[in-house]
């Protein structure tokens, strides 16, 4: 494991996009799951230390990060009906 979200293209084969690394996060022994924002323009994960980091997709850079629980933070679910609104500082907070 090497603690990082790599995106791949799949239309005919799969195909590693090298400028779609996200770093940052200690994952190594869990299946954590990421999420998009509802416009595709932010990319959400937990890790092994019950973090949530957040990352700016086009240019891959860690934008936040925060404590969310105790323990592992194993699945992230982003709000389906709301834009991809929120302050660039912590405590992390969602406009509504």
């Amino acid at each position: 494991m090497d603690n990082k979200i790599q995106a791949f293209a799949c239309m005919n084969r799969f195909k590693l996009n090298q400028k779609k690394i996200f770093t940052g996060h200690m994952v190594a022994g869990y299946a954590c799951s990421p999420d998009f924002s509802p416009d595709m323009s932010y990319l959400v994960s937990g890790d092994a230390d019950g973090k949530l980091f957040f990352w700016d997709w086009k240019t891959t850079k860690l934008l936040t990060s925060f404590q969310a629980h105790e323990n592992v933070c194993i699945s992230t679910l982003w709000q389906p009906h709301e834009t991809s609104k929120f302050e660039k500082k912590f405590p992390f907070k969602f406009h509504e």
